[in-house]
């Protein structure tokens, strides 16, 4: 087993600030293009199709990320249980119930939605149904609650079972959520998009890859081979939801396409880095891509409402793109100023 993770004490890996910008963007891309697709009479063009089902890769690269980080927090410092749970409560629970409030309120005031009541509320607050993009941080307190277990992952032969298992474990339960049609019981969590078990290998991946992040980073220098490798996973992509139609991010081929394009851009990550026009930005997405997860449906739900028709021409869409990043960041900047940030946002404070 490899002993260190072959960067210096206390320095944080920038190549998962890259990874996290590319999640970010793909996330951001799939929501406004729904937009694109409301606002144009619940219609796609191949243009703004294209984005929605080419961004569905931004969601299980997070879980990549969660698992990777919390994986690597163990190898570098042990695992505290009562630090554990501190952290997480604070960084990932109480943002989700506070953000779940906000859009429930959104909801009730803003779009004049009736809200479930009794246990169906209950069951719609918990699964993260407060808004449309609430449901990952569900699927990763879920991972929280089995972490404690899979933790004590140390070994090659342990990860590699974990490996196996939790393929299976995913391809068997993408599979349940995409073919059984149960409303009610049992059937319905687990078949339920956020239940954890459809989820779980990209988090055991990203463990992987923190536990032998130097073995794994010197079989991927040939940046060729990459830029080659993120060329034909998208046009695969391309060919797969044009056979299939739309399909959702918990899709069977995102068990091989998300650790093929997470090694790659993590491999890619020197060219990006000698490019300051794109490293200065991504790094900031990077840092900052939780929180632009959190408020960006916020931004779009109010350009919705103010602009015009005529402003949601797809020629736009780029300019677009960069207004929604753009009051994304600035919200969220303004949010970093606040002396309890950690309780809203899962993004560093900003420093005086």
């Amino acid at each position: 087993m490899e002993k260190t993770l072959d960067k210096p004490k206390g320095k944080f890996f920038e190549e998962i600030h890259f990874l996290r910008a590319f999640a970010c963007i793909g996330v951001v891309l799939v929501h406004l293009s729904a937009s694109y697709y409301n606002q144009h009479d619940q219609t796609y063009n191949w243009l703004t199709f294209a984005l929605n089902q080419l961004g569905r890769f931004g969601t299980p690269t997070f879980a990549l990320i969660s698992g990777f980080l919390l994986f690597h927090q163990v190898k570098a410092k042990g695992f505290d249980f009562q630090r554990f749970l501190k952290s997480r409560f604070t960084k990932i629970v109480m943002p989700f119930v506070i953000w779940s409030i906000f859009y429930l309120l959104i909801n009730v005031f803003v779009l004049k939605a009736t809200l479930p009541t009794g246990s169906d509320f209950i069951e719609s607050f918990l699964t993260g149904a407060s808004f449309y993009h609430l449901y990952f941080m569900v699927i990763v307190i879920q991972f929280y609650f089995i972490f404690p277990i899979l933790q004590s992952i140390r070994t090659k032969r342990s990860w590699t079972i974990a490996l196996i298992l939790s393929f299976i474990i995913s391809a068997f339960f993408i599979n349940l959520s995409h073919f059984l049609s149960v409303q009610e019981g049992l059937g319905a969590i687990l078949s339920n998009r956020v239940f954890i078990f459809t989820w779980i290998f990209y988090f055991i991946f990203g463990g992987f890859l923190a536990y032998y992040w130097r073995s794994i980073t010197k079989l991927i220098t040939s940046q060729t081979k990459l830029v080659l490798l993120v060329v034909v996973v998208y046009v695969l992509a391309i060919y797969e939801y044009k056979i299939m139609g739309s399909i959702p991010s918990n899709r069977m081929t995102n068990l091989i396409n998300i650790p093929l394009l997470s090694m790659a851009v993590i491999g890619l990550f020197p060219v990006i880095q000698n490019l300051r026009i794109l490293y200065k930005p991504l790094k900031l997405i990077g840092t900052l891509s939780m929180g632009i997860y959190l408020v960006h449906p916020l931004v779009l739900l109010f350009l919705n409402q103010i602009l015009p028709h005529t402003a949601w021409a797809t020629k736009g869409l780029p300019i677009m793109y960069v207004v929604v990043m753009l009051l994304s960041i600035g919200i969220v900047q303004a949010i970093r100023k606040l002396s309890f940030v950690q309780y809203i946002i899962p993004v560093p404070r900003m420093q005086k």
